[in-house]
């Protein structure tokens, strides 16, 4: 299957804004949006979106922050419903830029100080995408940056698409 990944990444610094912090909802551990746990690899379903993505997502990207002595992110509703639109939109489009000609982080109702996303395309699994994203610098930064406490991950299937699998993250501090 042919793999693209936009090696653009963008990453936005913003005014000082509230951020908080919200129970992750996707898991049984009672993390308090902190997964520690470790959860079975979700496949992905023919219908799309499979919760146990974002958990998974969640835990590669504060295993590698881990190792950088980065504070871990946690899951937040808010994000979590930005990159599920984010998803849908870069199946159309593949793109920082949203169909509609805005910027990416519109999408977001609390921006925080900074922000980032990372999208990618043409990988059926949560490990192979974050793999890829950790094999180029800029989706890498974003991944390992210090500043960035919250996370979403969407992910989109559509079977007459070019590349079928969709994967966005938002990230904010």
């Amino acid at each position: 299957m042919k793999k693209f990944l936009l090696s653009v990444v963008t990453v936005l610094f913003l005014f000082a804004g509230n951020v908080s912090a919200a129970c992750c909802n996707y898991c049984d551990c009672g993390c308090d949006g902190y997964c520690n746990e470790l959860t079975e690899q979700a496949a992905p379903t023919d219908k799309g979106y499979n919760k146990n993505f974002a958990v998974e997502v969640l835990n590669l990207v504060n295993a590698q922050r881990a190792k950088v002595g980065a504070p871990p992110l946690r899951l937040a509703e808010d994000l979590q419903q930005a990159t599920a639109i984010r998803a849908r939109e870069i199946v159309q489009v593949f793109s920082h830029t949203r169909p509609d000609g805005s910027d990416c982080f519109t999408v977001m109702k609390k921006r925080g100080r900074t922000c980032g996303e990372n999208i990618a395309a043409g990988n059926s699994s949560a490990s192979a995408t974050v793999e890829q994203w950790m094999n180029s610098q800029g989706h890498r930064e974003n991944i390992l940056n210090p500043n960035f406490r919250e996370l979403g991950v969407g992910y989109a299937y559509e079977d007459y698409s070019t590349y079928h699998h969709y994967w966005v993250q938002l990230f904010r501090g």
